[in-house]
């Protein structure tokens, strides 16, 4: 078994709404006008209604109410778009996960934070086009739904060792699978041709040093996602900062640049994005 014939099994479960994969294509051509997207978001009052939200909400901050879907699309541009779209369709996607495996709503509040944070490390390292890695932290575990959906059994076994953390139940997957979430969600970024370097991001975010194209943003994913696991507590509990044991790699951090006290400035922003996005997206699904 691979990644990719795994992906390939599940793929009429797990795919894309007409209207994602219809964005998804027209963000990809150059030539593509505003009218084209607002042609096709028009299709889904949901995501129509979505989208005007999300120009009004405290994210953009703009000083007049945005309510046109052509005058959204101006103001958020094509990527907050595309993220968007994403966001909510996958979402949507993965309904029907097993309950003893996964919180859903705790599980998306999680990525959401995860993206946020990620968007935010990137602006702060100065990546370029640091808003796609929203998406990046948005889908980082999106393997693992798969792996819960498709074969339960078997992940019953990998969680035996849950008590052991995080690295004891990424071990175990390797073992019983031969290989890990990371590279199975990978497997599926690819089948739902989002833009290449995410899929590249997400398969290395585990070891980010071993990614030959874009190891820096890996190493943005991987020291976000240690973030906003530690944060989850304080999502589900009033948004309230704590104090946190951060476990990433130092290496992986030390790559970034950063000067340690951001960390807080960093996570204390990203809490409150991350309430708003959550509000927002999970409107909508």
């Amino acid at each position: 078994m691979t990644p990719q014939l795994l992906v390939q099994e599940v793929h009429h479960l797990f795919s894309l709404p007409d209207v994602a994969i219809r964005l998804n294509e027209l963000m990809d051509q150059p030539d593509t006008s505003n009218q084209q997207l607002v042609d096709v978001v028009q299709l889904d009052a949901g995501l129509a209604a979505t989208v005007l939200r999300l120009a009004n909400s405290a994210w953009y901050g703009l000083p007049s109410k945005v309510d046109t879907i052509s005058r959204a699309i101006t103001l958020i541009g094509h990527q907050a778009l595309r993220d968007l779209v994403l966001s909510t369709a996958v979402i949507t996607s993965f309904k029907g996960i097993p309950e003893e495996f996964v919180n859903m709503l705790d599980f998306w509040d999680n990525s959401v934070n995860c993206g946020v944070v990620c968007r935010n490390l990137a602006k702060r390292c100065g990546v370029k086009n640091a808003e796609r890695m929203f998406l990046a932290g948005l889908l980082h575990k999106v393997g693992r739904l798969v792996f819960y959906a498709a074969r339960p059994v078997q992940y019953r076994q990998v969680l035996q060792d849950k008590d052991r953390g995080e690295a004891a139940i990424v071990e175990a997957e390797r073992f019983v699978f031969g290989f890990t979430y990371a590279e199975l969600g990978a497997a599926l970024l690819r089948a739902w041709r989002v833009p290449e370097v995410l899929d590249e991001i997400v398969a290395f975010q585990l070891f980010p040093e071993q990614c030959q194209g874009h190891p820096r943003e890996a190493a943005i994913l991987h020291v976000a996602a240690d973030i906003a696991f530690h944060m989850a507590p304080d999502i589900k509990t009033g948004y309230q900062l704590s104090d946190y044991d951060l476990t990433f790699d130092e290496a992986a951090w030390n790559s970034l640049g950063l000067e340690r006290a951001v960390l807080v400035e960093i996570m204390q922003s990203s809490l409150l994005q991350t309430f708003e996005l959550v509000e927002i997206v999970n409107r909508h699904a």
